[in-house]
């Protein structure tokens, strides 16, 4: 949602501005007040669009989600509609909530309905939505995923005490190889990805479509796909077949 607008019934306070939903900077969120909150995007131009995705909120375990995407301003014409879902947020993963719906839907108006139990106001850092890159064939056997820990532990080189310093936050963080990417997901998908994000702009991966709620938003992972100074590029491995490796960690 870095085009477009955003608006919501709910009221923001001046400091948290819901044009915050549209800022690169996760911490940057959009406080909107109430337990009951309805937020609306206008897309621009009508977009295939098969993923929604709130990035680091407040949300509760127990907050409650719809996902609804139409083609008029009233959503009295619903094109499609994820129903309510227990959004299963939880802090270990920012409180990130990814819906997925089952193929892409060509729109131009999303809302989002959210209700989180007495809560006296929500936080949401980013609103996302945009359609998949679905791979033809999966990633390949030794993926990694854990955290990079930015923990220190300083020593005393002449004691030997240890200090630990507890990092605010250790990411979360992937390493896979996409191993046979055919011909026109390297020459189109790869190559327009690379295009869009360069080393500066960020994405939603999602290691499993089929993976619970719960465990969706645990994994899926908001960060860079290509690193600064990094060759961001496929290996052609044989006639019809590319590969390219991945190194993902998440933006805090």
């Amino acid at each position: 949602m870095a085009t477009g607008s955003v608006a919501s019934a709910q009221a923001s306070i001046a400091t948290m501005p819901i044009k915050n939903l549209q800022d690169p900077q996760l911490r940057r969120r959009a406080r909107l007040m109430g337990s009951v909150v309805t937020v609306t995007a206008d897309l621009g131009p009508e977009v295939p669009v098969d993923c929604v995705a709130l990035i680091s909120t407040t949300l509760g375990a127990g907050a409650i989600v719809q996902a609804r995407l139409s083609n008029v301003t009233n959503f009295r014409v619903i094109l499609a509609d994820t129903g309510l879902l227990n959004a299963e947020a939880q802090d270990e993963r920012q409180g990130n909530v990814v819906l997925v719906f089952p193929a892409p839907i060509t729109t131009r108006y999303l809302r989002v309905d959210l209700t989180d139990g007495a809560a006296p106001y929500m936080d949401i850092g980013l609103l996302v939505a945009g359609q998949l890159w679905r791979l033809l064939r999966g990633t390949a056997y030794g993926l990694r995923e854990g955290r990079v820990m930015l923990d220190r532990r300083d020593r005393n080189p002449y004691t030997g005490a240890e200090f630990p310093v507890p990092a605010i936050v250790n990411p979360r963080m992937a390493v896979f190889t996409l191993p046979a990417l055919s011909t026109a997901e390297a020459r189109n998908q790869h190559r327009d990805m690379l295009r869009r994000l360069g080393a500066a702009r960020d994405t939603l991966w999602i290691a499993e479509l089929s993976d619970s709620m719960a465990e969706r938003n645990r994994r899926s992972i908001w960060g860079a796909m290509n690193a600064p100074g990094e060759d961001a590029a496929t290996s052609r491995d044989s006639l019809p077949l590319a590969s390219r490796g991945v190194r993902l960690v998440e933006m805090v």
